[in-house]
């Protein structure tokens, strides 16, 4: 599978058979072009105001509960009033998806992700979402084979984050080469060392 990201929360996982886009609208609603809707499964992390009529056959998940289709399993718990976390699980990986979480998970919601091989979590903001810190403490606690940090400082965003270079200092990291996508198979996901991995905005 390959993961792009589009700034913010949006991201697209795509397989050989099928496309899932998580939050389409977020990098959009801070000024970044953000993806077409183009894709099988849409999910949103949190409540949106639709601003477009989905193409029919597109299967829209936008809440807790458990979904199935076309061999994609998903997992929505509900965290606050209106934000939403999954657990994905498509040619065997499972994504842990954070969406713009900006509070701390409790027990019952890190148990529920405790087996997951990747993370993809918010570390640029202590307010808005996820401080670099707290965002730590649950990567520390869930434990990922991977993690992708999204919601962070980029060119031409209407709201002002913190830069990456900060969760980079708070896992100890100086540098990193970001990638255009992330290429994965459940083959190559070691449980031996954790990794981050850190994308080009599309």
């Amino acid at each position: 599978m390959y993961i792009t990201w589009y700034g913010q929360s949006s991201f697209k996982i795509e397989s050989k058979n099928i496309s899932v886009l998580l939050d389409p609208y977020s990098a959009k609603n801070v000024g970044l072009r953000g993806p077409n809707l183009k894709s099988d499964i849409i999910i949103f992390s949190k409540k949106e105001k639709r601003k477009k009529i989905f193409d029919e056959g597109i299967f829209l998940i936008d809440g807790p509960g458990e979904y199935e289709t076309k061999n994609v399993f998903v997992y929505g718990f509900s965290v606050e009033e209106d934000k939403t976390i999954y657990l994905i699980e498509i040619e065997q990986v499972k994504i842990g998806y954070l969406g713009e979480i900006n509070k701390l998970l409790k027990l019952e919601m890190i148990e529920k992700l405790d087996d997951i091989d990747l993370l993809i979590i918010p570390v640029g903001n202590r307010k808005l979402f996820l401080s670099a810190k707290n965002s730590m403490k649950i990567i520390k606690e869930i434990e990922p084979a991977i993690i992708i940090p999204s919601c962070y400082q980029l060119p031409d965003l209407k709201i002002r984050l913190d830069p990456l270079k900060s969760f980079l200092q708070e896992v100890g990291i100086k540098k990193i080469v970001p990638v255009n996508k992330l290429r994965l198979k459940k083959s190559d996901i070691t449980e031996q060392k954790m990794s981050i991995v850190v994308l080009n905005k599309k």
